[in-house]
């Protein structure tokens, strides 16, 4: 059997990874690795290998054109095909908002050709590096354009701008010419590098993970595979040059649950001086996190609100103006909305972007508070309560008890938390019902600023637009190729009432992507989901009901039951069906 081809596949996403490793495994004569990384990062990832790891590189765009500039193993490129090109136009038309092409040459260059072809009518803007992205896309919202067609790196960019995206997927068919261009490439470029069988020989049982940097800081050499944070791979790097000169350092970094540690020695071999790092890491305690506190910095905040359904079909410039001033003023904020609305998203993205963003936020979830987290809270020297020019993120506040809101709000009032720190609350409201007395209260003394998240039933003609740019992002992520819904189907969407608002809707996009084999998802589908949907939403915790009364009635029925169940204990009662007490007690004025 002949040789199969080694090659490492760098991917800008984890859909193009996904469908790469699924075509390879279709063929017999190569043999793939996969990473995620694009344009710097891409780059990295490729400096860690030699020769002797791989025969060839495969990676798209502009992380391709870095690659080729520092990597001595031969690239191939993976075009963007017009098939690509044409898929991201269709998805496109079936939004409302003016939009634009930005790429890089490989892309516009296809682009072009397309829309000539079929005598297309859309503004198409050239980049050449990741410098000129943020300019181009100013520009553009200045003029007037809402969302783009675009690759990674311009995507990133324009959701941090407000503006809506359709990522350029590659598909089967370019990805299969890519590989069989590789093979050519590869029988035809053959070259050795001595030196690092050596280190892969020297390093290769050592139980920790082990980096070696030139003098030049170039990471030449891994021992293994990792997924070590840009932030402690830009660390070591950062040393090399202050190990040269006093021969040793040690260091931590904390990733998530872990606490690495880093030891770096000068070390020459064979007449060349090297920088070797021996890296280990080790579980460290989160007791606080699962009672209800926990700690996010501003990239995690970032990623909550970019990664999350909201931030990515309902980008923050709808609501920039608001939140700019609210930031102006470090006034507390107020999020009121129904469940399902985005709630801790908007307050990860209003944390992100106040000038208390390089110190980590403390969220405090008042539905998972513990006795034991509540004493933490009020009276340790180590509670969030404790700090200054922070932010305090307090969600859910309907869950807590009439004595702990008494605490609670005397701790802010004689401390001035609220004016050493940024104090961001959060409350569930529901259509027709006044906000709790407690959360009124707290807003009245503390001159709140409010800010309400609409329903997804009031934003209905919204729905086709969410819907479609939903599936533009799950083709990336599963490397599917839908095209939009049916009309029908629209329709069917825009109709129903979402009681769990983005949260029930991300829910059954999610399952009708994945249910449809079509280029349409179909109206038949979306009518039979809906309709599971509602015994789900009327009796979901297995409560008989008679369905053939009012709505009222049926209401009254679950009241009487949960009371049941929590023997009359009406505050454990209110808690469990996300009501205030004074609501419930008006309920049980209407049950004989």
């Amino acid at each position: 059997m002949d040789k199969k081809t080694k090659i490492l596949g760098i991917a800008p996403y984890e859909g193009m990874k996904a469908l790469m490793m699924r075509l390879a495994g279709q063929r017999d004569d190569i043999d793939l690795t996969v990473y995620v990384g694009d344009l710097e990062a891409g780059a990295e990832i490729a400096s860690r290998h030699t020769f002797q790891d791989y025969d060839v590189i495969l990676s798209r765009g502009g992380t391709a054109e870095m690659i080729s500039s520092i990597s001595p193993i031969p690239v191939v490129e993976i075009q963007l095909s017009v098939y690509d090109i044409l898929r991201a136009i269709k998805l496109a038309e079936n939004n409302n908002d003016r939009y634009a092409i930005v790429g890089f040459p490989g892309i516009t260059k296809n682009a072009r050709f397309l829309c000539d072809l079929l005598q297309y009518t859309i503004d198409i803007y050239t980049i050449h590096n990741p410098e000129e992205v943020n300019d181009t896309l100013t520009r553009l919202t200045t003029a007037g354009y809402r969302m783009v067609l675009c690759d990674v790196v311009t995507n990133s960019h324009a959701q941090r701008l407000g503006m809506r995206s359709i990522l350029f997927t590659s598909g089967s068919e370019s990805i299969e010419a890519a590989f069989d261009q590789a093979v050519k490439t590869a029988g035809t470029y053959q070259a050795l590098i001595s030196k690092a069988e050596f280190f892969r020989t020297l390093l290769e049982d050592y139980p920790y993970y082990v980096f070696v940097y030139s003098e030049k800081e170039e990471l030449i050499y891994t021992s293994k595979e990792h997924n070590f944070s840009p932030a402690v791979m830009t660390a070591m790097k950062n040393y090399v040059t202050e190990i040269l000169s006093e021969n040793s350092k040690k260091f931590y970094r904390d990733e998530g649950d872990l606490l690495v540690a880093i030891k770096g020695v000068r070390k020459l071999i064979y007449k060349q001086t090297y920088v070797v790092y021996y890296v280990n890491t080790r579980k460290v305690p989160l007791s606080l996190i699962k009672n209800g506190v926990r700690y996010i910095d501003r990239s995690q905040a970032l990623e909550q609100f970019y990664s999350s359904f909201y931030g990515l079909t309902n980008p923050s410039g709808t609501y920039t103006p608001s939140l700019d001033q609210m930031n102006q003023t470090g006034a507390p904020v107020m999020i009121l909305g129904e469940d399902g609305t985005g709630k801790e998203e908007m307050a990860a993205f209003i944390y992100s972007q106040s000038k208390f963003q390089n110190k980590p936020m403390a969220i405090i979830d008042c539905s998972r508070i513990t006795d034991k987290s509540w004493q933490f809270l009020t009276g340790h020297t180590n509670s969030p309560f404790s700090d200054t020019d922070t932010t305090i993120y307090i969600r859910e506040l309907e869950f807590l008890s009439d004595q702990q809101f008494k605490e609670l709000f005397s701790i802010i009032r004689d401390l001035n938390l609220h004016r050493q720190n940024h104090m961001i609350f959060s409350c569930t409201t529901r259509e027709g019902e006044e906000l709790n007395q407690n959360s009124q209260l707290l807003m009245n003394h503390f001159n709140c600023l409010s800010f309400t998240l609409r329903p997804l039933r009031a934003n209905k003609d919204e729905i086709p637009d969410l819907a479609n740019l939903y599936i533009s992002n799950l083709n990336m992520q599963l490397a599917r190729e839908i095209v939009g819904l049916e009309p029908e189907a629209v329709s069917l969407l825009k109709e129903y009432g979402w009681p769990g608002n983005y949260n029930q809707f991300k829910r059954i996009m999610t399952e009708l992507f994945a249910i449809t084999d079509t280029s349409y998802i179909r109206a038949a589908s979306v009518s039979r989901l809906l309709l599971r949907e509602q015994p789900a939403i009327i009796s979901g915790d297995g409560i008989p009901l008679d369905l053939n009364r009012t709505l009222e009635e049926i209401n009254l029925d679950i009241v009487r039951h949960v009371l049941s169940e929590e023997k009359g204990n009406q505050s454990q009662a209110a808690k469990r069906l996300g009501i205030s007490r004074t609501t419930l007690w008006r309920m049980l004025q209407n049950i004989v």
